[in-house]
């Protein structure tokens, strides 16, 4: 495994070769700018392969910094963490992009195309990868006034109602939202800016949806073995416990 100060040092030369690139793109002009176009997806490409490199360093000194962490396994860390490294990855970029063409517009007087639509869509698989993440902490909003009143056992057999209802909803949503995905994929509906296929937006409803089936089956597993056990449900952080 690469360590982290090398996966640093290549996300800033990444991002150093992609500051050069606009920098000479812009003060050099049509005639003294650099030899070859990235274009806007040449552009997208070396700025995000900066942010993943970055991302990597970030996920490494979390392994290296918590041995209970580095010696899972693979599945068993994809298990424990898989929403966690998606979410970064999107605030991150998120983020980053948001930073760099504020400064590219105040330095430079011109910003980037394809930043809007990347963090938009960014933003998009947040929103659904956290919903599947809430789902697996059990941090959903919810009103648990009449819940805390019920005995320990009642409240697990009501945390399992809970969890087939929001499997059966997150089923007969994906079923639906798999039919809009073939949709898109049959007409070949594009992005504005980047010109590539929507259904990569629609992706992120997809493995949202795929993810809360995932964890409420794991969730209503637990859930009955607690029931069976007699032990007290897991009920997950209150909205504002640290």
């Amino acid at each position: 495994m690469p360590s982290r100060t090398a996966l640093l040092v290549v996300s800033a030369v990444l991002f150093a070769v992609y500051i050069v690139y606009i920098v000479w793109a812009k003060l050099g002009g049509a005639a003294a700018g650099p030899p070859f176009k990235l274009g806007d997806v040449g552009e997208f490409l070396l700025f995000a392969a900066s942010v993943v490199v970055f991302i990597g360093a970030i996920m490494v000194a979390e392994k290296q910094d918590s041995p209970a962490i580095g010696r899972l396994g693979l599945l068993a860390d994809l298990d424990r963490n898989l929403e966690r490294y998606l979410m970064l990855a999107c605030y991150v970029f998120c983020c980053a992009v948001i930073i760099h063409d504020v400064g590219r517009r105040f330095l430079l007087n011109y910003s980037a195309a394809w930043s809007q639509e990347t963090a938009q869509y960014a933003f998009i698989y947040l929103g659904w990868i956290g919903a599947a993440y809430a789902v697996k902490e059990r941090a959903h909003i919810r009103f648990d006034i009449l819940l805390n009143a019920l005995p320990g056992r009642l409240q697990g057999l009501v945390y399992i109602i809970g969890e087939i209802a929001t499997l059966v909803f997150a089923v007969i949503a994906l079923r639906f939202t798999w039919e809009t995905a073939g949709k898109l994929w049959q007409f070949e509906a594009a992005t504005p800016v980047l010109r590539v296929s929507k259904l990569w937006a629609e992706a992120a409803v997809i493995i949202g949806f795929v993810l809360i089936v995932v964890r409420s089956l794991q969730m209503l597993r637990r859930d009955l073995a607690d029931l069976v056990a007699g032990r007290t449900a897991y009920q997950g952080k209150a909205l504002f416990e640290e």
